[in-house]
């Protein structure tokens, strides 16, 4: 498999994004982890996932919000395997075009725009579907995860890198915080309801994997970013949001630090193809 760096230009996100956007960007990514990736989502965690997950040249991948492309590109071009993304927002879906177009690899990748409540797929159409650091959007996930199982072949993986909380009545103002999420809203969940959501769509879970010091710093540097540019981005959104978003991940890094927020990478597939399947 070419192990080449990824055809394409990243710094082109830079040219489309606000100037706003690209001093954050800055802040948060070294150029070479930057690939487009508007999440907590690392390369670390991309390349442990092709590896977990048996990625080759002959899987067919559903990415769900697929955002600006970049993830799906670079799995691509990993492992020369095929990724359908499928993203809500019109600029995510032609920024995506543009990237695929730049790695020469539109045979291969192609993101398209729709809701993933309502996957637009033939049944069994897939190998593998995944998500990253996106199910916190979703406020229905079981209508998610039914669709997703739907669509997936017989024995096929659903992998997905979540944010995971577990909060209690004493964590009313951080359930604020977070409920708002960033730029929109967000609905969260521990690990125990994503499995119990998991099992009602039918599915059997293989594994759960737990990132935190990792996600500790990936969330202080979204942080530290909006404090070192808060009076630009008060120019560009109003003291109120600017406040509110170092609030969000202020209240994110606390929690992370008092053993209740985590990052999980939560492996499961759809029972039959041949694999064993268990009762949990």
């Amino acid at each position: 498999m070419d192990t080449k760096p990824i055809g394409v230009d990243y710094s082109e996100l830079h040219n489309l994004d606000s100037p706003v956007n690209r001093l954050l960007r800055d802040s948060i990514w070294d150029r070479r982890d930057d690939i487009g990736q508007q999440s907590f989502t690392t390369l670390r965690y991309m390349d442990d996932l092709i590896g977990r997950l048996g990625i080759t040249e002959d899987t067919h991948i559903l990415d769900v919000g697929a955002g600006t492309g970049g993830p799906a590109v670079y799995i691509a071009n990993a492992t020369g395997c095929r990724v359908t993304g499928i993203e809500i927002n019109e600029v995510g879906v032609q920024v995506s075009t543009s990237l695929i177009g730049n790695a020469g690899l539109s045979d291969r990748v192609k993101v398209i725009q729709g809701d993933a409540s309502q996957l637009p797929f033939e049944d069994e159409s897939f190998d593998m579907a995944i998500s990253l650091n996106v199910m916190n959007v979703f406020e229905d996930k079981e209508q998610v995860m039914r669709g997703v199982y739907r669509v997936l072949r017989p024995g096929g993986t659903w992998a997905f890198l979540s944010g995971t909380f577990q909060l209690g009545p004493e964590d009313a103002a951080a359930r604020e915080h977070l409920r708002r999420g960033y730029l929109i809203p967000q609905y969260y969940d521990s690990l125990e309801e994503y499995k119990a959501k998991l099992r009602a769509a039918g599915f059997s879970i293989d594994e759960a994997l737990e990132f935190i010091a990792d996600f500790w710093v990936q969330v202080s540097r979204w942080r530290d970013a909006h404090r070192k540019h808060r009076e630009v981005l008060i120019e560009d959104v109003g003291q109120d949001t600017t406040d509110y978003h170092i609030a969000y991940f202020d209240t994110y890094v606390s929690l992370i630090e008092q053993g209740k927020a985590a990052n999980h990478l939560i492996v499961s597939h759809r029972p039959g193809g041949g694999r064993t399947d268990t009762p949990v």
